[in-house]
């Protein structure tokens, strides 16, 4: 495999050897869409509606079970990819979740339910975009349950839940950062903990298949080879190839080319200025031909059509 691109220095390393949470942080943006305190009166269950957003939920109070999973006081919980159920009882009835009125601000206070016992939730939704965020999701269960008292984390929901009550100036704002430093943190505390074999977050976390994942996506553009990401995880080359394709699902050539299609998306619609050349540029390819017809074939579309298509 090779791919013609741009040279440049061992950005992956800056973090440390294999760093792949890094170099994937890098290339995704989080944004809170809204945060605050919800009260729920027993009986009450709701079925929260698809969407592609990440929802972190903490529990101040009361009884909760997320996808019959029962929830302490003070665990937090994080979801994403498909439908989930939130009650007070496993047993509960479950509801349509209630459409958020229009207009509300970034941060809200609700009330549903009956007038039995009190569960008491923050919560938060959040959007993760750019190139690396269907990877970064990947690596993620779609339930996250995270036990009270996990140190780093424990400070910023107390943090979180002082602004919340407290409504200082610029509440908003500042809850708003303490969110995402939260999201950051459930994300590093989750890939910390063993993984499946076989599972992709085995492959985030295997000490020479990830030295390989961390040079993809933190130079995308260098003129990577099978023989080069080998060295670069301190393995034969015939060793090398098919362990990254056990681990990861597909071989060293293939999912470099995925990754670079991911981020030749997010720049051409995150960056219209930038033309379709310089784009190809960025993600390693030599020639506006070579990176057009990769592109095509990646997505059915050629680069300035999708572009066009999406921004229209």
């Amino acid at each position: 495999m090779r791919v013609a691109g741009m040279r440049g220095g061992p950005e992956f390393m800056r973090d440390g050897p294999g760093d792949v949470l890094a170099a994937l942080l890098r290339r995704v943006r989080i944004g809170v869409a809204r945060f605050g305190r919800v009260e729920m009166g027993a009986p009450w269950g709701v079925r929260l509606a698809e969407r592609d957003t990440v929802s972190l939920h903490l529990v101040l109070d009361g009884d909760l079970w997320v996808d019959d999973v029962p929830i302490g006081v003070g665990d937090l919980v994080a979801l994403h990819s498909g439908r989930h159920t939130l009650r007070n009882d496993r047993g509960a009835e479950l509801v349509d979740e209630p459409e958020w009125p229009a207009g509300e601000g970034l941060s809200v206070f609700r009330r549903h339910g009956g007038d039995g016992p009190r569960t008491v939730l923050l919560c938060a939704e959040l959007t993760v975009e750019g190139a690396a965020r269907s990877l970064l999701l990947r690596a993620l269960p779609p339930l996250v349950h995270l036990p009270t008292g996990l140190p780093h984390l424990a400070a910023l929901l107390d943090a979180l839940r002082d602004e919340i009550r407290e409504r200082r100036p610029a509440t908003e704002v500042v809850a708003a950062r303490l969110v995402e430093l939260v999201l950051l943190q459930v994300i590093r505390a989750e890939l910390a903990r063993p993984a499946e074999s076989g599972s992709w977050r085995a492959a985030l976390a295997d000490a020479r298949i990830g030295l390989a994942l961390a040079a993809v996506y933190g130079e995308p553009a260098r003129q990577w080879t099978v023989a080069g990401l080998a060295k670069v995880a301190g393995m034969s080359r015939a060793a090398f190839a098919p362990r990254f394709r056990e681990l990861v699902g597909e071989g060293p050539g293939a999912h470099l080319t995925r990754w670079r299609m991911d981020l030749a998306t997010a720049l051409l619609l995150e960056q219209p200025d930038l033309s379709v050349a310089q784009v190809a540029a960025q993600v390693g390819y030599g020639s506006e031909f070579a990176f057009s017809t990769a592109f095509r074939r990646a997505t059915g579309s050629p680069p300035g059509r999708y572009r066009n298509t999406r921004l229209a």
